[in-house]
């Protein structure tokens, strides 16, 4: 069986996941909540039903508060 992968960038480390899925997927296949996390496609905020396929670059961008 052929995998298809993408790149995806969290924490200046590149891995790759296997595609498509919803950006609801990748973050919990990641252990990572949306409440603390962004991702990016292409350039472009996505939200957790958009669905990512394609070769497009996915960055994941830890959100940081503070007071």
């Amino acid at each position: 069986m052929l995998s298809i992968v993408m790149p995806v960038e969290i924490d200046g480390k590149k891995i790759e996941i296997e595609k498509p899925l919803k950006v609801q997927e990748l973050l919990k296949k990641l252990s990572l909540n949306s409440e603390g996390h962004l991702v990016v496609v292409d350039g472009r905020l996505v939200t957790e039903d958009e669905i990512v396929s394609n070769a497009e670059s996915v960055k994941i961008i830890r959100v940081v508060s503070g007071g």
